[in-house]
C-alpha cells in the first residue's frame, strides 16, 4: 500500500534515532509518519491551526481498512506516539457471526462513528485472533499489547484462565495467561496480552491471540479490540 511504503521509508530512516526527552513542556507537534496514516481518516483532518490537528488526534480518528472495516488510530498526548486498536470487527472470532454464540452492538465513537463491539452469549470454545503490521508504530518504542474488553453485568464461567499470545515480525513469541474470574463488571479494561520493543528487525506483521478451549462455559466478555500503546 502506497500509506504504508511511505511510513516504511521514514521508519528506516528513524530507526537509529533515539527519541529525546526532556523535563520541559512538550511542543505541540503531531508525530513524524502521522499524515501518511490520516490518509485513510473516514472522517476529514482538520490540518489548521495546529494545536487543533493535535486534539484531533489525540482524541483519535477512525482510518478505514479493507471490507469497510474500521481501526482506530490516536496520539498519546504525552509521549507523541502512535496508538492504534484493531477493533472487534477486523478480529477473527470462532462463531462470531453465530448469534447463538455472539452478538453484536454499535456504539458511537469520536467523530460520531459507529463501531461493532462483540459480546459473548455462551460458548465453550473462546478463540480470538488477529494481525497488525508493525511498520506504522513509533520507532524505537517499548510497546505493550491489550485486550481492550469488558464484563458484562451478568456474566459467568470465568473460572479457567484465558491464554494470551502475540508473535512477532520476527518469530519471537510472547505469552501469557489471565484469570478473568475478579474483572470488575460493567466497565471497560485493558487485559495485558505482552510487551515488545520497536526496531528494524520487528517491521512486518505482528499476529495475537486470546483463547480459552476447555470444556467450561462461559458469557458476557464484551471485546472491543486489541489496542496498541506506547510506554515509553
Amino acid at each position: 500500500m502506497e500509506a504504508e511504503a511511505e511510513i516504511h521509508e521514514e521508519a528506516k530512516e528513524m530507526g537509529s534515532q533515539t527519541p529525546k526527552q526532556t523535563g520541559k513542556a512538550r511542543v505541540t507537534r503531531p508525530p513524524h509518519n502521522y499524515v501518511a496514516i490520516v490518509k485513510a481518516s473516514v472522517v476529514p483532518i482538520q490540518t489548521f491551526p495546529l494545536d487543533k490537528l493535535c486534539d484531533q488526534l489525540y482524541d483519535g480518528v477512525f482510518l478505514q481498512q479493507e471490507g469497510k472495516r474500521l481501526r482506530k488510530y490516536w496520539v498519546d498526548r504525552h509521549l507523541n506516539k502512535n496508538c492504534f486498536m484493531v477493533l472487534a470487527r477486523e478480529l477473527a472470532i470462532t462463531w462470531g457471526d453465530t448469534r447463538q454464540y455472539w452478538q453484536w452492538k454499535i456504539v458511537k465513537e469520536s467523530g460520531n462513528v459507529d463501531v461493532e463491539e462483540a459480546e459473548l452469549r455462551n460458548v465453550c470454545w473462546l478463540e480470538i485472533t488477529g494481525k497488525f503490521r508493525t511498520v506504522v508504530l513509533s520507532p524505537n518504542t517499548l510497546y505493550e499489547v491489550s485486550l481492550v474488553a469488558s464484563m458484562a453485568e451478568s456474566s459467568w464461567g470465568w473460572s479457567v484462565p484465558v491464554k494470551l499470545h502475540i508473535t512477532l515480525p520476527d518469530e519471537s513469541k510472547v505469552g501469557r495467561m489471565e484469570s478473568l474470574q475478579q474483572t470488575p463488571r460493567g466497565k471497560p479494561v485493558n487485559i495485558l496480552m505482552g510487551e515488545f520493543m520497536t526496531s528494524s528487525k520487528n517491521i512486518g506483521e505482528l499476529t495475537f491471540s486470546i483463547s480459552e478451549t476447555s470444556s467450561n462455559w462461559k458469557n458476557g466478555l464484551v471485546v472491543k479490540g486489541v489496542a496498541f500503546q506506547p510506554k515509553n
